[in-house]
């Protein structure tokens, strides 16, 4: 219970003089304890203390409270005069100040301020019948919220939520009207007879409804009012269902229709709560219903797929799989959840998601002889994914292919350098004419190139077979040096300037003859596409757990329309700049093929007329070379 205040202005020799005039029972608080939620009944004012004090601010504090002022003398009451009218002033005291009739005055002042008993108990009655509704409504209130949250079913909910609206409004009826293509159509409603339902699903345009969702404000009318055909309500309260969008989707409402019963502001906002609720629910539904169809589109999808198809979270634990992934590597249907190395067991298939590029290609090969290329990317926030082609039928084509292109070739071999050997010996047999020497000269280049033609196809063969590709720790200053070294009379003779450079330790694991094979391609083909007074330049640097090649050039540069296929056997840029220079177009082919055989890949950067970057990265390796 709040205790009855006093407020006593003045100095400390007049508080005796107050505590004789005052009754028992009060507490009694100066100006600095005065607060606006617990007013004093009482404030007794000495007005020869006001006079040293800032007037105007403590006068407009005693605004609303009863005031008797003790004056002292007559010159100080003109101090009152300016605030007469917003004082509430119940007397004035004059010395002798502790007298009878002063003490009746104050007690008389303070029995007006006091209460009626009787009052006060139905006040507090009231507030309790207040508080116990309040308590009721957010009980409910935090009732239909946890049953929300713990169920997707829509006609359930809705129900709850009329229900709940009209015991707490105390309503005679509620329902719940939805929107949707421009129709409005009742979908929950409590204390409806199923002949005014029945008016609900003729009448699809009730004004005050179509007025909430377009406004997207509520509405509380007490008055007759026509909301369906022959339906009226004498008080109604609509509240909008609105969703995370913003639009308005609909209408909670309860209305009395024979009882003269307005509702509340309190109401209201309880109505608006329960409305809050519903909504929360449509929308959850509405997610709920797109991501079940979506799943079952995604699984439609991977069950049909003819491909091998992956998906796993950013920790490589497995999502999702095809119904072929599933049968190509007995992938179990509790799988869900589980780590990609413990649900799978394959070597290669797992190395494959241990690389962290964004994007990754390479060749799965499985136990029965089947080969897939799979591609694997990354999709930020969602994981990663693995789709796979069979390409079994297409790796026996290619193999007959190079075992054909092999044989053949290893078979022209030998008569073709019968015949050059003969050619190279006519003129010894006796003196040839100019034109026949011109003939035996084109004729020995054409042999050339057929060799240099046939010992590149069998370079492809053996390399895309493995044969003589044993790898070892191997340090890279020596190879870049012994290449650059072999090369360097060719690019003197093609004034070109060359250079190489490398840091210090730098090792990988691979095949000597072949990396060799694939720096002198490289280099070949920056000198003799380049320009007299042009430079080339080699270079070697690590970058984490790879050591990156690099060879640079200012030559005649590649289109970008060809660059995705200077890669390919047999293609060659055709430019007026290289119609002269001689090649069989495999040199980048073996390159590829050698460099993918190191688990490497390469690439090109290339302007026409200004030069050509070609890359390739190695895994570096484990351990240091025991030599030099």
């Amino acid at each position: 219970m709040i205790e009855s205040r006093i407020l006593l202005l003045g100095d400390d020799s007049f508080r005796q003089l107050y505590w004789q005039l005052l009754p028992d029972g009060y507490v009694v608080i100066n100006l600095p304890e005065l607060k606006e939620e617990a007013r004093p009944v009482l404030a007794l004012l000495d007005l020869a203390w006001l006079q040293e004090q800032n007037v105007p601010q403590v006068l407009e504090s005693l605004e609303g409270i009863p005031l008797l002022a003790l004056l002292t003398d007559l010159t100080g009451f003109h101090l009152l005069n300016p605030f007469l009218s917003q004082l509430e002033l119940r007397g004035v005291l004059v010395p002798p100040f502790v007298t009878p009739e002063n003490c009746a005055l104050v007690e008389q002042v303070l029995l007006r301020q006091r209460p009626d008993q009787a009052q006060l108990q139905a006040d507090l009655a009231r507030a309790n019948r207040a508080l116990n509704q309040r308590l009721q409504e957010i009980n409910t209130i935090y009732t239909i919220g946890k049953s929300i949250v713990s169920t997707l079913d829509l006609e359930a909910v809705l129900s709850r939520v009329v229900t709940a609206s009209v015991n707490l409004t105390q309503a005679e009826e509620g329902f719940i009207l939805l929107y949707e293509e421009e129709i409005l159509y009742l979908r929950a409603a409590k204390n409806m007879t199923a002949e005014n339902v029945e008016r609900f699903h003729k009448e699809v345009s009730d004004s005050v409804a179509w007025r909430v969702i377009r406004s997207g404000r509520p509405v509380m009318l007490h008055r007759k009012t026509k909301i369906a055909t022959d339906y009226l309500a004498s008080a109604l309260l609509y509240v909008p269902l609105q969703g995370l969008d913003g639009s308005n989707v609909g209408v909670l409402a309860v209305i009395n229709r024979t009882r003269d019963l307005a509702f509340t502001e309190s109401q209201l906002f309880t109505l608006s709560s329960l409305a809050d609720f519903a909504s929360i629910t449509l929308e959850n539904v509405r997610l709920f219903e797109a991501m079940v169809t979506e799943q079952s589109r995604l699984r439609s999808i991977l069950r049909h797929a003819t491909e091998i198809v992956l998906i796993t979270d950013e920790q490589n634990r497995l999502l999702l799989w095809s119904r072929t992934a599933a049968d190509a590597f007995n992938i179990p249907a509790t799988a869900q959840g589980v780590s990609l190395q413990d649900a799978l067991n394959h070597a290669d298939l797992i190395d494959l998601f241990a690389n962290d590029a964004e994007c990754v290609h390479a060749e799965i090969a499985l136990a029965d002889g089947q080969v897939f290329n799979a591609q694997l990317t990354t999709v930020p926030g969602v994981g990663r994914v693995a789709v796979m082609q069979d390409i079994t039928h297409l790796k026996e084509l290619d193999r007959l292919k190079s075992e054909f292109v092999s044989t053949v070739s290893h078979d022209l071999r030998t008569p073709l350098t019968t015949i050059q050997g003969y050619i190279e010996l006519l003129n010894r047999v006796g003196p040839l004419t100019n034109v026949q020497e011109k003939f035996i000269d084109k004729a020995l280049r054409s042999l050339t190139y057929i060799t240099e033609l046939i010992t590149d196809l069998l370079d492809i063969g053996r390399i895309e077979a493995g044969y003589n590709l044993e790898m070892h720790n191997m340090w890279l200053d020596l190879l870049l040096e012994e290449v650059g070294e072999e090369l360097l009379p060719q690019a003197v003779e093609a004034d070109v300037t060359l250079s190489w450079e490398t840091e210090p330790g730098l090792a990988v694991l691979g095949n000597r003859r072949r990396l060799r094979q694939v720096l002198e391609n490289l280099l070949s083909n920056a000198i003799k596409y380049n320009r007299a007074g042009g430079w080339v330049r080699m270079q070697a640097r690590s970058e984490g757990a790879h050591v990156i090649f690099s060879v640079v050039d200012n030559g005649f540069g590649i289109a970008l329309g060809e660059q995705s296929r200077i890669f390919e056997r047999f293609y060659r840029v055709c430019t007026p700049e290289t119609d002269t220079i001689q090649g069989t177009g495999l040199g980048l082919a073996i390159v590829k093929s050698v460099i993918e055989k190191h688990k490497g890949r390469i690439w090109v950067d290339s302007a026409l007329g200004k030069g050509s970057s070609f890359t390739f990265i190695l895994p570096g390796a484990r351990e240091a070379p025991r030599e030099k």
